[in-house]
């Protein structure tokens, strides 16, 4: 979970990073629109009963990460673990489970 947590909410700081550089280049449509970013982690929740047993620095991260949810227009969306894009490249995986993956990101059978 504390792995998790971290990546989460150094994806949010980059997503304000990439924002506020969105914003200053002048070829940009104003507004940007959210960013939109995926995720797995059951933890993020604010009903999350393990986040009120964790150590402080991950606790830290879990309001860090509600926060940057809150007050910002970027969206941080929960979707299942059989979703997951980034499973074929870091897991040994099925052939159909690979093959589902391959055509939602586009890739088309040799």
């Amino acid at each position: 979970m504390e792995a998790e947590l971290a990546a989460l909410d150094t994806a949010y700081v980059e997503a304000h990073w990439l924002r506020e550089l969105l914003m200053d280049l002048p070829v940009v449509e104003k507004p940007i629109p959210a960013i939109l970013m995926n995720c797995d982690n059951r933890s993020r929740l604010p009903n999350d009963k393990e986040n009120a047993k964790s150590s402080r620095h991950v606790r830290r991260r879990v309001k860090c990460c509600r926060e940057d949810e809150t007050l910002r227009s970027d969206k941080c969306d929960l979707y299942s673990r059989r979703e997951k894009l980034a499973d074929p490249f870091t897991k040994g995986l099925s052939r159909n489970v690979i093959d589902i993956a391959s055509k939602e990101m586009g890739l088309r059978p040799i």
